[in-house]
């Protein structure tokens, strides 16, 4: 059973090399034809060599320089690849110089940012500070002069000190203040004052 398989896979063996040797000597025999043209033409003419020679010459000739002109294009389009890929790193190194350079101004800006957050927190505080030591001031004066002197102040201020009041206090102090001007403080108040702080 063996026997019979090996020699069955031998035979398939045997008659595939013969088709491919068939095959092979199909193409070896269309350039020999070629040649056997070449060597009837030299024949023929008066001067063999010269003829045989010629015609060989420019059929190699031929194919030597459609070689050399796609080496020459080959190497046309190389160059100009390497060309732009060295353009293309030259802008990606710009890009990256401008990247940077943005993070920088950015990271100043947030720098700068942080440093007036704190400023103006502190003027807020001083202005709050400074607001409810005057309300202290004008609370501890009879009505009638501190709703004097209120009227004379601007209304950023006036609403800043009548805000830091109890009110009791802020109300009979504004009883003495000119209408239009307590119109006017009422108005920087809600402008200015999201919430009223409760003060007894």
């Amino acid at each position: 059973m063996k026997k019979t398989l090996i020699i069955g896979q031998i035979v398939i063996l045997l008659i595939l090399g013969v088709k491919i040797a068939t095959i092979g000597q199909m193409f070896d025999h269309a350039g020999l034809t070629r040649k056997m043209e070449l060597v009837r033409a030299a024949v023929a003419s008066t001067n063999p060599q010269s003829v045989s020679a010629a015609t060989l010459g420019e059929a190699g000739d031929d194919r030597l320089q459609k070689e050399r002109d796609l080496f020459a294009l080959l190497e046309k389009r190389k160059t100009e690849l390497d060309a732009r890929q060295e353009s293309l790193k030259l802008e990606e190194q710009k890009l990256s110089l401008l990247k940077k350079e943005i993070q920088d101004k950015i990271d100043q800006l947030v720098i700068i940012e942080k440093r007036l957050e704190t400023k103006l927190d502190a003027e807020k505080a001083a202005d709050a500070k400074r607001f409810k030591d005057l309300a202290k001031i004008y609370e501890a004066a009879a009505p009638a002069k501190a709703g004097a002197m209120l009227e004379k102040l601007d209304n950023k201020t006036a609403a800043g000190i009548v805000m830091n009041m109890k009110r009791d206090k802020a109300g009979a102090i504004l009883s003495h203040v000119n209408v239009q001007k307590v119109v006017e403080i009422t108005k920087e108040i809600t402008r200015n004052y999201k919430t009223v702080p409760e003060k007894q």
